[in-house]
């Protein structure tokens, strides 16, 4: 059985204690910290403290289950793979930096043979090839796509023969995948059978979604939160990953959170954590 945990990300403008408590409140143990560039969330980063995030963590009994890094150089994630393995963090998650030949040629490689001497696993989530830019919500740099990157099931493939590494495997992003038309079960099945599904987002899309506009802006974050009326059905993904055998994380997250108040974030956390738990009981019978 896979492990149900949550992102930080929903809390970007908010406290990492206070957030942290509030993950806790609604019942989860496991949360996947960020240390990704502005507005995306940042509340831990190297030079930080490790003794302290843990003892934040520890007193309101969770656990770390990865750790988020978009929107950074190579050097910044080289160091991101330290701070993760200093936090017992076992995999580091973030995107196709780069066009794809430059991507798997000189910029991957030295970030996945770091994470084999630290232990941390490198996780490339299939997204959407916009480069990154701060106001990303607003679905910018959508014409400004790179030629080839990882958002495919294709890529996917593609990614993980150009470079067969065990430390080298995949964080699934459904919204993604819906855009670009493909089947999800069908990728979580093939990452699986091959021991590279690292990671999996519990994540919906706004049904609005326009194709070749929106780029990465998929919705406020009620229409991101998976919910009984949302565009996919998650008790068939949720069954998938229980079929195929996964036992890694599978993650509650949205973006679309700026400018919500704390207390909002979590009534719309809880009302989606309710879903998705009644989710999970469904796709024991499927």
């Amino acid at each position: 059985m896979f492990r149900y945990a949550a992102e930080l990300v929903p809390y970007h403008d908010h406290g990492f204690e206070d957030s942290i408590r509030d993950l806790a409140d609604i019942g989860f143990k496991e949360v996947n910290l960020w240390s990704s560039a502005a507005p995306l969330a940042h509340h831990v980063n190297p030079g930080d403290d490790p003794g302290k995030i843990l003892g934040v963590l520890d007193k309101y009994g969770v656990k770390p289950c990865g750790l988020t890094v978009y929107g950074k150089t190579q050097d910044e994630i080289l160091e991101r793979v330290d701070f993760a393995a200093d936090l017992g963090i076992d995999t580091l998650v973030f995107d196709c930096e780069a066009n794809y030949p430059d991507f798997v040629s000189t910029f991957l490689p030295p970030i996945v043979e770091a994470g084999a001497r630290r232990g941390v696993r490198i996780a490339v989530e299939n997204h959407l090839t916009v480069p990154f830019a701060a106001d990303f919500e607003s679905g910018a740099n959508e014409d400004q796509r790179w030629d080839e990157g990882v958002d495919t099931l294709a890529q996917m493939k593609r990614l993980i023969r150009d470079i067969d590494d065990p430390y080298l495997g995949v964080c699934i992003a459904p919204p993604h995948l819906w855009v670009m038309q493909d089947t999800i079960s069908e990728a979580i099945t093939f990452l699986a059978e091959r021991k590279r599904l690292f990671y999996y987002y519990i994540w919906d899309i706004d049904r609005a979604y326009r194709h070749g506009t929106d780029g990465l802006n998929f919705g406020h974050a009620d229409q991101q939160l998976p919910r009984p009326d949302g565009t996919l059905d998650h008790s068939v993904m949720l069954g998938t990953l229980r079929r195929v055998g996964y036992e890694g994380v599978a993650s509650l997250k949205c973006h679309g959170t700026q400018g919500w108040s704390f207390e909002k974030i979590g009534e719309h956390l809880r009302a989606s954590d309710a879903y998705v738990r009644d989710c999970m009981k469904k796709s024991q019978a499927l």
